[in-house]
């Protein structure tokens, strides 16, 4: 493989000549299309229109299309994202089925998503992306979702399981998340939403769209603030600042033939968290669980985002559209905070076993209570900076057309995308002296100085056929991938690369206009980051889905069961699994079986004088094996045996959501409950046959109509106050947030 500078030029002036090669020819296309209905007038186009783009990025264009799905799907639209007006991904994500979630911080500022038992650290095998591009700092280079955008600017979130999953990649074992962010709106309007809450919580939120004949403009900011729930002897804040901005222009070509379409997006966000990867011992926990110890006190997350892209939405023929975006973001993090000490002894150690031998003396320290005396006493303090990009060109070609007595719709798309992560991380050395960290004298040791940079060229092509009751799909999808890793310390490039094809098909068939049995199978992937040894495999599986999905009355019901057949499952050694050694190493997993049964239940009762009751109900039951034996150095995982279960996969999940809904008001309930979790799997590893709690909590939501422009609501997180143990890593027990209640207005215009 060439050399990174040669790759990144190449894919530069690779990706500036595929552009004006796509955009000549559209300008030599003919200016008069014969087939073409007549163009609306303007303002009707721009109401029209403008959601082409938007549409197309959708994972389920409609609702007719998700109850016909040859996969299994979830849609949470806008009015169901404001039902609890939540600002915590995990919290939105709750009631959807099959959706595997580790809390960490009670905010969600980091997040841990699995979808169908894929590994749920930092999101980093399930395909994320917003308005159909992907969003993790470096998906194929980095993938770990150290940068998540505000849900609160989302207008909705598709959740998508199954054969489909191979149209958007490269991870395919579990499935995607789809956000959609604001739409320009055709009329020139506006909102603003201002809420202040407990924890010194506090949101403003505006957005305005202004038109210009065929050219809307869009503006849109967010802050999001709270000083946090947990205490330090000398710093209350242990909280976050959160802002963005975004901006969007679409314009519509004027009597254009082709109804084209383009828009831009650009957007800035940036954070400064106070969060801390140390826990609490379970002791310390059951005396009190919101408190930090003094280790932690200079713990400190900053990070700044900045996003631009470029779409172009073009109807060839009344049958054939395409849509093509050009996109490029950049990532900077410094992630300051405590790693461990200047010794062989690890945190995470210490805090399962506090009280024995030297444990008891390393504890007193971490809590400030003794000062440091010796060299192994002398707490190392990790000054951890990485810069990322994620950038590339994507079209997608959309093809409606029959065969025979059949309907036929033929998706094919390419994407060039280049990713890079470069990192260094530096150590500093500080003592604890009466309760404060203080620098040791030390100079900063670099301990990790490397950059891994990932080219990959993606194709797809997804042929969906109706015949009557009967809808299939059958799609392929080709990764190729490029990958170097330059580790400047030991002075040692590293070259991989791998070609994988990847197969799915899938159907439904309606037995009757209120039943209709759906099955799939695909091919899931993982590639494996720049710079793995040679011995570690890609992570890949086979995964299949039998279900029903019935329309009874006023209800929807879904219950379909899942099996997912892993040849190889991977580890990745993280600072958030555990890890303090053999960092951004992989570990090769063997084979897994992961089963299981979603079911899903939507439905509304109407009562006398305009009353209703919407409820929903979501249940998900998994169960996991190892199918080798083997011994590992991976922190979650030990001296594995067959039949050993995966470690943060709860075998039960249940949520309910009721409310009750007048003319000018509404009052939900959400109650979920999940089952405690294996922290590791396998013996002679920390955390070996420890549990997380089960969670049982309940969260109440409601708002007021007072007129047609302003709307007051409230919300109470976490009812009842549950107190419970979402996790012991990275290092300790860890709480989630505790009763919380929010009161804000929305004002629109």
């Amino acid at each position: 493989m060439t050399n990174k500078k040669t790759s990144a030029g190449y894919f530069k002036i690779s990706s500036i000549l595929g552009v004006t090669c796509y955009l000549s020819a559209i300008l030599a296309l003919p200016s008069v299309h014969a087939q073409q209905s007549q163009t609306p007038e303007v303002n009707e186009k721009s109401a029209g229109n403008a959601s082409q783009i938007s549409d197309v990025i959708q994972i389920f264009g409609d609702k007719n299309a998700l109850e016909t799905a040859t996969g299994s799907g979830f849609v949470l639209n806008e009015s169901t994202l404001e039902q609890f007006e939540f600002d915590d991904i995990h919290r939105v994500l709750q009631s959807v089925p099959g959706v595997y979630i580790r809390e960490e911080d009670g905010y969600g500022l980091r997040p841990n998503i699995g979808l169908r038992g894929a590994t749920s650290e930092r999101s980093s095998k399930i395909a994320l992306m917003e308005d159909g591009v992907l969003i993790a700092p470096a998906p194929y280079s980095a993938p770990a979702a150290y940068y998540f955008p505000n849900v609160s600017r989302m207008t909705q979130l598709e959740v998508f399981k199954g054969p489909s999953a191979i149209t958007y990649g490269p991870n395919t074992v579990g499935g995607a998340i789809n956000m959609l962010s604001r739409s320009v709106s055709a009329n020139d309007s506006g909102e603003l939403d201002l809420a202040l809450g407990q924890q010194s919580y506090g949101k403003a939120h505006g957005h305005y769209s202004k038109n210009f004949d065929n050219l809307g403009i869009m503006i849109e900011g967010v802050h999001l603030r709270a000083d946090g729930f947990k205490t330090l002897a000398e710093e209350d804040n242990t909280g976050f600042v959160k802002n963005e901005i975004l901006a969007k222009a679409h314009y519509d070509f004027t009597d254009d033939p082709y109804n084209q379409q383009i828009q831009i997006k650009i957007g800035y966000s940036e954070e400064v968290s106070h969060e801390t990867y140390l826990g609490l011992t379970d002791s310390d926990f059951s005396e009190d669980p919101y408190q930090r110890y003094a280790a932690s006190q200079n713990d400190k997350f900053d990070w700044e985002h900045l996003q631009m892209q470029a779409s172009h939405y073009i109807e060839l023929s009344p049958d054939m559209t395409v849509l093509t975006q050009l996109y490029r973001r950049d990532f900077n993090r410094d992630w300051d905070r405590l790693s461990g000490f200047d010794s062989n002894r690890s945190i995470d150690s210490i805090l399962s076993s506090p009280e024995t031998g030297l444990n008891a003396r390393f504890m007193q320290i971490i809590k400030g209570e003794v000062d440091s005396l010796t060299s192994d006493e002398t707490l190392i303090f990790s000054l951890n900076d990485r810069t990322f990009y994620s950038q590339g060109i994507q079209s997608k070609l959309t093809w409606e057309s029959s065969l025979g007595d059949a309907d036929m719709t033929v998706d094919a798309g390419l994407r060039i995308h280049q990713d890079q992560v470069e990192r260094l991380h530096r150590a500093r050395y500080v003592d604890m002296l009466s309760g404060q960290l203080v620098y040791a004298g030390q100079a900063d040791k670099v301990e990790t100085s490397n950059k891994d940079t990932t080219t990959a060229v993606a194709a797809f092509v997804n042929t969906k056929i109706q015949l009557g009751n009967l809808h299939t799909s059958f799609g392929l999808r080709l990764e190729s991938i490029d990958g170097e890793s330059n580790d400047y310390v030991l002075q040692t490039v590293q070259n991989n690369d791998d070609t994988v094809i990847l197969p799915g098909a899938g159907l439904f068939y309606q037995m009757s206009p209120t039943l209709g049995i759906l099955a799939g199978v695909n091919k899931g992937f993982v590639p494996n980051s720049p710079g793995e040894e040679s011995n570690i495999e890609p992570e890949e599986s086979w995964n299949y889905e039998l279900g029903l999905r019935a329309n009874i009355a006023s209800w929807q019901l879904e219950a379909i069961g899942f099996f997912n057949d892993y040849s190889n499952l991977k580890g990745s050694c993280t600072f958030s699994s555990g890890c303090t050694i053999e960092l951004d190493v992989e570990f090769n997993g063997g084979e897994v079986d992961i089963y299981g049964a979603e079911l899903s239940a939507s439905g509304n009762f109407s009562f006398a004088k305009g009353l209703d009751m919407p409820i929903k109900i979501a249940y998900t039951h998994t169960q996991s094996e190892f199918q080798t034996s083997f011994n590992s150095t991976f922190s979650q995982w030990g001296n594995v045996t067959i039949g050993d279960e995966l470690p943060y996969l709860p075998e039960n999940q249940f949520n309910l959501q009721v409310g009750l809904a007048g003319e000018k008001w509404q009052v939900d309930l959400a109650y979920k409950y999940i089952t405690e979790m294996s922290e590791a799997s396998g013996t002679g590893v920390e955390l070996e046959g420890v549990m997380t709690s089960d969670i049982s909590q309940i969260d109440l939501a409601a708002w007021y109509q007072i007129n047609e422009s302003l709307r007051l609501y409230s919300k109470l997180d976490n009812l009842t106050d549950e107190v419970n143990i979402v996790s012991r890593r990275p290092f300790g027990a860890r709480p989630g947030k505790p009763r919380q209640f929010v009161l804000g207005a929305k004002y629109a215009f």
